[in-house]
């Protein structure tokens, strides 16, 4: 008797383990039912408005619009979104109307207010394709979000909104948010860089803004030209390393050669590196005999640097550097232009 109160905790063990397995069994077949159900729903829309929205961009536009259902109201900007990535002129303008007429600008809102993550984010790439400007507000609000996804997308919906207002009111925030990749937001800056032209210049005059680093390299990814006077004033020995750098990436300008090659002696092999590749792009045939000794250099990048500096100049021949490599005494030096040569070399 004493082992029965033992034999119904296990047989209690039992029984809740085969509950337990029912039961995660009939959430898979639930879970695995609804997936069918939102693929064949998704499957039923695509079959009506893909081919109209197709039509859009051969410039013919149903005069008769389906109603578009609440549950539809997602896979219609996931459609709709992906076709306007590519779309230009007419078939944008077209595509544009179709998602006014169907209240997309509505619904759209009220995803940004009060939907999902996944929502919100295919709301916020649909109101910037929309040119949706009293969405302003709202889109203002998400580049504030924690977020970096969220808001970096509320920026470029509102570049496409209105690019002037972008950069006269959202340029601070613009640099501040460290977390938005400089490539990303040069892509979404490269259409309406002239409106950000000149604010990324008044910028710099910021010498000791600790954003500064930041806007060169934007300015760098842009392409940006920057007035000598400007790239002049960064180059300043009483700037700080990374300011250097950041300047010496930027500097196209002839004129600046006599302060770049004063960098070439840097005790920072970064700036050593950067020097080299400016004297590379724009320096004379003088500047040969600059960049021989940095093939010597300590740091392995400042050798690889000059010797792609060397090989790259114009003026500068494959005889000549081929003659220069035989006669140098320094084997780090000869095996850098071997390896810089053999790059070159078609394959």
């Amino acid at each position: 008797m004493p082992a029965s109160p033992l034999f119904a905790y296990i047989a209690w063990i039992g029984i809740s383990a085969v509950g337990l397995t029912l039961l995660l069994a009939l959430m898979m077949v639930y879970l695995r039912t609804s997936l069918n159900r939102r693929q064949q729903e998704e499957q039923a829309f695509l079959a009506v408005w893909r081919p109209l929205l197709l039509s859009a961009l051969d410039c013919s536009v149903s005069a008769v619009l389906p109603t578009l259902a609440v549950h539809e109201r997602v896979h219609f900007l996931k459609l709709w979104n992906n076709l306007m990535h590519s779309a230009t002129g007419i078939a944008a303008d077209n595509l544009i109307s179709i998602a006014y007429s169907v209240g997309g600008d509505y619904f759209s809102r009220r995803m940004l207010r009060h939907g999902s993550r996944v929502e919100c984010l295919l709301a916020t790439l649909a109101l910037g394709h929309m040119r949706d400007h009293p969405s302003w507000e709202l889109l203002v609000t998400q580049t504030l979000s924690a977020d970096s996804v969220t808001s970096s997308y509320a920026f470029q919906a509102l570049v496409q909104i209105d690019a002037e207002n972008t950069a006269q009111q959202l340029m601070p925030l613009l640099l501040a948010r460290d977390d938005w990749p400089i490539t990303h937001v040069a892509a979404i800056l490269q259409s309406a860089h002239g409106a950000f032209l000149l604010p990324l210049l008044e910028a710099t005059s910021e010498i000791k803004s600790v954003h500064l680093v930041r806007t060169l390299h934007l300015i760098e990814a842009l392409h940006l030209a920057v007035p000598q006077t400007i790239v002049l004033r960064l180059l300043d020995k009483a700037n700080d390393t990374e300011t250097i750098i950041a300047a010496l990436r930027i500097a196209n300008d002839a004129g600046l050669l006599g302060h770049i090659r004063a960098y070439l002696s840097h005790p920072d092999w970064r700036v050593r590196v950067q020097a080299a590749k400016v004297l590379g792009r724009i320096g004379e045939h003088a500047d040969v005999n600059r960049l021989i000794p940095l093939l010597a250099d300590a740091e392995w990048w400042v050798r690889y640097r000059a010797a792609r500096a060397l090989v790259g100049m114009p003026f500068f021949s494959l005889a000549e550097v081929e003659l220069l490599r035989d006669n140098l005494s320094d084997r780090f030096a000869r095996d850098m232009l071997c390896q810089v040569l053999a790059e070159r070399r078609p394959i």
